[in-house]
């Protein structure tokens, strides 16, 4: 935890998988997939969802 918030205060993003959310690999696939896809929009590199 005192990385995560040495690396926020230098100005980073700090976003956490718990192993349980990879446990499955279809289930990580569809979470990391939803994930980047939701920051990539949130950063303005996909448009928005309709």
């Amino acid at each position: 935890m005192a990385e995560d918030r040495r690396l926020t205060l230098q100005g980073y993003e700090v976003y956490r998988f718990g192993g349980q959310e990879l446990a499955d690999r279809a289930t990580a696939e569809k979470g990391i997939t939803e994930f980047f896809t939701a920051l990539l929009r949130r950063h303005g590199h996909l448009e928005p969802e309709r």
